[in-house]
């Protein structure tokens, strides 16, 4: 078989397909149809019987003349077979390429409609129309820096790294941890390929989203074969369960008309589709403390819709859909969740700025200064320190200090700023106070970051002040840093980066411990992240609590949860800040005096860090469980728990005896994921002190180690006397900063430290090869 026949082949069932898009027929309904009785005819490509009339199609690559004329007698000779049983008949001639006007007049004398793929699809789905319309909506958050609005400079757009992080496909040409190319992830999704981006919140996916279509759309103009990329913000569909009603809503928000031709394109197989924001829909769903997987239910419940495209897309078809990092629980409920598992399929993460694409987005809006370590790569968070000429300030805070100090002096900062701006209404501290609690409110929430409705705004205003928000108060309340709009939902905003979100809720969890947890409390959803962590200890620290204070506190607390279970979550974050302080204060133990916590959820039990005391846990869920030794769950207890993977243990027989019930679930084990482990590999002395001091930094939560406890643990004589040498180079090749005695990762380095982890003794980084000649 010819090349040329097997192309022509495909050429006509690719008009079928899109036929039956044309006349809203089920796949596979538009066939060729055989005359065996007719000298002239014999077979036409195609044929599609409605209802009040009968569609005859030939289809060809060809532009001879000859060819058109014999296509034509054959639909002529087909059509006074058809008119005997339809009463009316059409006749099609589509071909690849633009007829000569000499073809297209002789087909035009014998009633047969003269017409290329791309005329065709054109007369029931515009997509020039399409294109010209989507390129003036918004996409998802991204705005323009400095006028924040949906209209966005061509060339606003810088590439972020883009990491491998698996892909299904047979013979991939990707490994894990690879770098590639945005117009590799065009290709892919071009090519028919589905793609899944995760990002940190505010990091540019919707920018990225942006660039996709914007590449794809250029590729569909040189090309019209290539896919017309539908590109849908998926914060715009909440509760829209099927492809056709998202799709109909799409077209409606746009301007698209007629709306049908949209959902007819998609089932044409004539688009790619490219999903915004897998984390920005939620389901009507009711929390159930008694259920451990609830959440991971209503997320599943919240992407109906996207399944519905995934698990129904023609064939061929490509696909990228992106969202936030760390949303699921594991990758394999991302799979399950946007119904990617039985399509080959790419995972990528999109990184943070790295300080060249930073720095080339500062000079780009006139800023020449370089950024502190500490803050976040993130362009929504650049734009908001442009626009208030907040540079030179966040240039003076002392950076070497940690997560919590820098954040707080940061924090001071911008309130302060905000209170000074004309027409402002509000004190610095009350600016503060009014973040933190609408930092705290939104743990309640199934996003994590939002909405933040007009309502929440003045009632957090008045919960902090006692006096109502008046129209000044108000229109501050909306321009308050560290917020953005959120499409679909006018007046709603969200938080635009969880390290700033995560000191909020630090500081506003600091300020109700102190208190005791006095008045309202708030019902959060889900467990205190690592940096909220980091800034609690800061506070509380500096407001002289110790863990002992952590401890008083949930006592009390565990007292109010047993008559309203609101305080759950808030008691399993005493543990988590207490256990965090101690480490930090370097105790060799912690005792929580017989404390129970049912139905919170943990991020990380470092009991490869402390030993832990009298904790008992019921119902609740932790992500991960780290051991070092077994006698470091001296007295912990786990009864109907959800455990999502234990770290330096290969199998449940290996757990100490009476840690778990039967009715506790562990998900998965990882016998190298501590640092004990790490010191009964195989490496050699001086890489295994490398590795156990970066992943302490890097791997571990904290805001920052001190030198003397980097020893902690490692009963190596000759590990341990490599350690402080191993400080000494990653300050030299500036890996860490150093301030009284306290060690600080530098943000930037996180991309060279995994490298590093995944193979030390194949790592060909300049510290490894320093390390290396250590004694």
């Amino acid at each position: 078989m010819s090349n040329s026949y097997r192309y022509n082949m495909s050429f006509e069932a690719e008009v079928r397909r899109v036929a039956e898009a044309v006349w809203r027929l089920e796949p596979g309904t538009c066939q060729p149809s055989h005359y065996p009785n007719d000298p002239v005819v014999r077979e036409i490509d195609g044929i599609a019987r409605l209802r009040d009339v009968t569609h005859l199609i030939m289809a060809t690559t060809s532009t001879k003349l000859d060819k058109a004329r014999d296509d034509v007698r054959k639909l002529l000779a087909a059509e006074s077979i058809e008119r005997t049983h339809s009463p009316a008949v059409s006749k099609w001639l589509i071909t690849e390429h633009q007829l000569d006007a000499q073809h297209v007049e002789m087909a035009r004398k014998s009633n047969v409609i003269a017409l290329t793929l791309e005329q065709f699809q054109r007369r029931f789905f515009d997509s020039g129309k399409y294109l010209s319309l989507r390129d003036r909506w918004a996409f998802g958050s991204a705005r323009d820096p400095q006028t924040d609005s949906v209209s966005i400079a061509d060339n606003a757009y810088i590439l972020l790294p883009i990491t491998v992080v698996s892909d299904s496909r047979t013979q991939s040409p990707f490994r894990s941890a690879q770098t590639i190319s945005l117009h590799q992830l065009v290709l892919r999704i071009a090519e028919g390929g589905t793609v899944v981006l995760k990002a940190p919140f505010g990091s540019g996916k919707s920018l990225t989203t942006r660039e996709l279509f914007k590449r794809l759309s250029k590729m569909h103009r040189d090309d019209p074969s290539s896919p017309i990329p539908l590109t849908l913000n998926l914060r715009d569909h909440w509760g829209e369960d099927y492809s056709d009603e998202i799709l109909d809503r799409h077209a409606r928000s746009i301007g698209y008309t007629p709306r049908e031709d949209v959902v007819v394109a998609w089932r044409a197989g004539m688009c790619c589709l490219l999903l915004d924001g897998f984390d920005e829909v939620a389901s009507q769903t009711v929390v159930k403390t008694d259920n451990k997987n609830f959440m991971r239910d209503a997320r599943r419940r919240a992407l109906q819709g996207v399944r519905d495209f995934t698990q129904r897309a023609p064939a061929g078809v490509g696909i990228f859909v992106c969202g936030r990092d760390h949303y699921f629980d594991s990758d394999s409920e991302l799979s399950t969740s946007l119904g990617t598992g039985l399509r080959p399929c790419l995972t990528v993460n999109l990184e943070e700025f790295s300080d060249d694409d930073a720095n080339d987005f500062l000079r780009r809006n006139g800023i020449t200064s370089r950024l502190p370590d500490w803050l976040p790569r993130k362009p929504l968070i650049l734009a908001y320190l442009i626009r208030q000429n907040l540079f030179s300030e966040i240039l003076a805070i002392e950076s070497s200090r940690g997560f919590g100090h820098a954040w707080d002096e940061f924090l001071t900062r911008i309130c302060e700023r905000e209170s000074q701006l004309e027409n402002s209404s509000m004190d610095p501290a009350t600016i503060r106070a009014v973040l933190e609690r609408l930092a705290e409110s939104v743990r309640s929430k199934s996003s994590g970051t939002g909405p933040v409705t007009g309502v929440d705004l003045a009632e957090a205003y008045f919960a902090e002040t006692g006096q109502a928000a008046g129209e000044g108060v108000l229109a501050q309340l909306q321009r308050l840093p560290g917020l953005t709009h959120r499409d679909g939902e006018p007046g709603n905003r969200s938080f635009v980066d969880f390290d700033m979100l995560g000191a909020l809720q630090g500081g506003a969890f600091a300020r109700r411990a102190l208190t005791a947890f006095q008045g309202f409390l708030p019902v959060p959803l889900a467990e205190f992240s690592d940096k909220a962590v980091s800034m609690s200890t800061h506070v509380l620290s500096k407001s002289g609590a110790t863990p002992e204070t952590l401890i008083g506190v949930a006592e009390q607390l565990a007292v109010k949860t047993m008559r309203d279970s609101a305080g759950a979550q808030l008691l399993a974050d005493c543990v988590a800040v207490a256990v965090r302080m101690a480490i930090d204060l370097e105790y060799e133990e912690i005792d929580f005096r017989g404390l129970l916590v049912n139905a919170g959820t943990f991020g990380r039990l470092p009991l490869d860090e402390i030993r832990i005391k009298r904790l008992s846990l019921a119902n609740s869920i932790v992500h991960e469980l780290a051991f070092g030794s077994l006698d470091g769950a001296d007295g912990v207890r786990f009864a109907s728990c959800l455990i999502s993977k234990v770290c330096g243990i290969t199998e449940r027989a290996g757990l100490p005896a009476g840690l778990i019930d039967d009715d506790t679930e562990i998900e998965a084990y990882d016998s190298m994921a501590t640092n004990n482990a790490v010191l009964r590999s195989d490496l050699p002395a001086n890489l295994k002190a490398l590795v156990t001091v970066l992943r302490k930094l890097y791997r571990q939560p904290g805001s920052g180690r001190k030198i003397s406890s980097f020893g902690r643990g490692i009963t190596k004589p000759e590990v341990a006397r490599l350690v402080e040498p191993v400080l000494e180079l990653l300050q030299q090749h500036r890996f860490i900063t150093v301030f009284n005695s306290v060690v600080h990762p530098i943000r930037k380095q996180s991309p060279r430290v995994d490298k590093i982890l995944m193979a030390p003794n194949l790592s060909d980084d300049e510290l490894i090869k320093a390390v290396r000649s250590l004694g």
